[in-house]
């Protein structure tokens, strides 16, 4: 069966419905095409899912296809059902007969041979092209249709349905619907008994040698991708579920294998993009590379959240799988090329927060809207780690910004910070005076019990004097007495720091604030502000 995959991914792209097909006996298509398509699609359809349970679909959509067009007439061989997918779920055949002894020669023989096949869900639609106004004509039409029903119906099954072309019946298009839908949900019943009874046997020869996780896969993600036809969504999501758990059991039990991505492009991932590369090629002896192969999975499963419109989960998702397939990839690094792993990292994060983002509306996320923002910032906090990793690994760790959060990052990497933290650009120190001055502008606006508080001068000198006559103004001896003594060390700091700085130009001490350890930064902002408040 690993033999039928090429055919079985050429099959997949050019299906994206459920087929109809038309047997035209009376060339009547024509007549009848505009109002039969005007149908689709189909409207609250009553589908049986995997578990037997009864689901609404809202919007089925199908296409009616003439049993005389290309794409049924070249068709691969019925021995492969592994195929059956993609075969017509209805045939409608559409007749017309004006004269009873015709219909008893001609048209009831070729009728029989045409519905003889027991593996198709058929009706029959005839039409009457008899004028309201001809008596006699309606009257022949009647009494053919009886006829027709009598031979072709039962009692455990209506069969027949009738379409007056000159004056259409409303209950017409309402009792087509119905057959339809009927014929679509005993086809898919069928076939999903036989796709569940085919991976049952595959599964019990599991641990055999004789075992081939390609047939698997085949029969695995037929009944997917009929799901997902159907509308049957979440059942088509489990499908791929299963099929990932099986892949990881298989590959941690199985002999080593090649794992892949060393080829071009690999580095960029394809967490989104199902399509991104031809299975064909990822296959090895009879299973799939490691590398490809998960990265498919989780975009199937994404195409299919994204209809669910579960964007939430898409990323909650993605954000666990980047984590568990980069220590994956650890595990090869010697063998993948110089930074694989960092670069991957950051092109799934950038994918995954691109797409979530477009896919996520606030009307179906409301709730959600927390956890969703809380996850972007995982994958952002995550894209950015793996960006300083790489800047140390090519040879720009001493050229990264220094921050706050840069130093937090980088506590918690697995190597040492740069030793030397290089200076603020020249061209920089303009923007942050300047952003610094807006920062207090907007605070000095907002007033706490109706009070206006004056904020603090930049320049260090000023700075220096106004805390001096704040503190003298309050008319106590020291510091120490001041603040019972919970502040001594923090302001005897502020106090030398500013003595060395204050002779600095205003830009020179923003530069030198800046550059000083993080805990003396927090510190002096801290209780500059506390000296502010006094």
């Amino acid at each position: 069966m690993a033999n039928y995959l090429a055919q079985f991914q050429t099959i997949k792209s050019s299906c994206d419905r459920l087929i109809i097909a038309v047997e035209d006996v009376s060339d009547l298509w024509p007549s009848v095409k505009e109002g039969f398509e005007e149908r689709l699609p189909l409207k609250k359809a009553l589908l049986s899912n995997k578990t037997r349970n009864i689901v609404n679909v809202e919007n089925l959509h199908a296409e009616f296809i003439l049993t005389t067009d290309s794409r049924l007439r070249s068709r691969f061989s019925q021995e492969l059902s592994v195929f059956w997918f993609r075969e017509p779920y209805a045939t409608v055949v559409l007749v017309t007969c004006e004269d009873l002894d015709e219909f008893k020669t001609i048209l009831k023989p070729r009728l029989k041979l045409i519905v003889q096949n027991d593996e198709r869900e058929w009706f029959i639609v005839f039409v009457s092209r008899a004028h309201p106004n001809n008596d006699q004509a309606t009257k022949m039409a009647k009494k053919i249709y009886a006829r027709l029903q009598a031979d072709f119906s039962s009692k455990k099954r209506e069969r027949c349905c009738k379409l007056d072309l000159q004056g259409p019946d409303p209950n017409f298009w309402e009792d087509l619907d119905s057959k339809i839908v009927e014929s679509i949900r005993n086809s898919l019943d069928r076939r999903v008994q036989f796709y569940e009874e085919e991976i049952r046997k595959l599964t019990e020869q599991r641990f055999m040698p004789v075992w081939s996780f390609c047939n698997f896969f085949i029969l695995k993600e037929s009944l997917a991708f009929m799901f997902e036809m159907a509308h049957l969504l979440e059942d088509a999501l489990c499908e791929y579920d299963e099929l990932e758990l099986c892949y990881l059991e298989t590959v941690h039990t199985s002999k080593q294998r090649d794992f892949g991505g060393l080829e071009r492009g690999d580095d960029q991932a394809a967490l989104l993009n199902p399509g991104f590369k031809p299975l064909t090629q990822v296959v090895q002896d009879d299973s799939f590379r490691e590398f490809e192969f998960r990265q498919y999975l989780f975009a199937c499963q994404s195409k299919l959240l994204f209809k669910l419109f579960r964007a939430v989960e898409v990323a909650s998702r993605g954000y666990s799988f980047i984590i568990s397939f980069s220590k994956t990839l650890a595990l090869y690094e010697n063998l993948l090329p110089f930074c694989f792993r960092e670069v991957w990292v950051i092109s799934a994060c950038l994918a995954l927060i691109k797409s979530t983002s477009y896919h996520f509306v606030d009307s179906h996320a409301s709730a959600d809207g927390k956890e969703f923002f809380r996850l972007q910032g995982d994958l952002y906090s995550l894209c950015r780690v793996k960006f300083m990793r790489l800047a140390y690994l090519i040879g720009y760790g001493v050229e990264m910004e220094r921050s706050p959060v840069n130093s937090a990052s980088l506590s918690m990497l697995p190597w040492p910070k740069p030793a030397v933290w290089p200076l603020v650009p020249p061209d920089a120190s303009a923007d942050i005076l300047e952003k610094e001055k807006m920062i207090h502008q907007s605070s000095s606006r907002v007033k706490h019990f109706n009070i206006e508080r004056k904020p603090l001068p930049l320049e260090p000198s000023l700075l220096l004097r106004e805390a001096n006559r704040r503190r003298a103004s309050l008319s106590v001896g020291n510091a120490v007495e001041l603040f019972d003594g919970r502040w001594v060390p923090a302001l005897l700091m502020v106090q030398d720091w500013m003595g060395i700085y204050s002779s600095l130009h205003p830009v020179k001490f923003m530069q030198a604030l800046c550059h000083e350890p993080i805990l003396v930064q927090q510190t002096l902002r801290a209780h500059l502000y506390h000296l502010t408040v006094l």
